[in-house]
């Protein structure tokens, strides 16, 4: 099993490196076969084909990123301090990996089912590390203590989303992915979004109030 996994790795990371040079429509099963001087049935052993490669390449990079995003939440000093951070790494993501999330796919009306799986698996990562940092500000008494912290993760992740979606339709006719100033752009968006979101859960009505 070791040596399989340690296989499946080597894979992977041939993988991406064919994904960063050439994008994932014009690389072949031969070619990462070739780069790893392995034969086309080797690697058909351990993948069905390009897209479920590409799929783990997305998995196992989310997976990595925030690994250290999950362990922060539970030391963090506060909400405002993991939304910092979350930023950041959001920040390098863009530009290391911006070719696996496909741009230019979202400025399409109707996305393939790839990049639609490939941003579903995206968003089940933030949801999960959002709904954890919200619990973690409402045990602390930093956010409002009725707030739902699923549902609200999950909407504050729709809501991104849709921000990004707009950023890559805006940035169609000469988008840049390598453009650290406009990713800074976006990425000031962002803060400014989680800003207000995060500022609303800590609003507290006094209903008790006297007339």
């Amino acid at each position: 099993m070791a040596e399989q996994d340690q296989k499946r790795t080597m894979i992977l990371e041939a993988a991406l490196k064919r994904f960063k040079r050439f994008g994932l429509s014009k690389t072949t099963m031969e070619e990462i076969a070739r780069d790893l001087e392995i034969s086309k049935g080797s690697l058909y052993y351990y993948f069905s084909d390009k897209e479920s490669i590409y799929v783990a390449v997305v998995e196992r990079m989310i997976a990595d990123c925030f690994l250290d995003m999950s362990a922060y939440v539970e030391s963090a000093p506060s909400t405002t301090a993991i939304m910092d951070r979350y930023l950041e790494l959001k920040e390098r993501m863009l530009l290391e990996y911006h070719f696996l999330f496909g741009v230019n796919e979202w400025i399409k009306d109707v996305p393939s089912s790839l990049m639609r799986q490939t941003i579903e698996l995206l968003q089940q990562v933030e949801i999960s590390f959002l709904s954890a940092t919200i619990s973690k500000g409402v045990e602390s008494g930093e956010l409002h203590e009725d707030t739902d912290t699923e549902l609200t993760a999950q909407l504050l992740v729709n809501v991104l989303f849709g921000l990004w979606v707009i950023w890559c339709k805006w940035q169609a006719a000469g988008f840049d992915p390598h453009d650290r100033n406009a990713l800074k752009c976006f990425m000031a968006r962002e803060k400014h979004v989680l800003t207000i979101f995060f500022n609303g859960l800590r609003y507290r009505p006094n209903i008790n109030q006297d007339c």
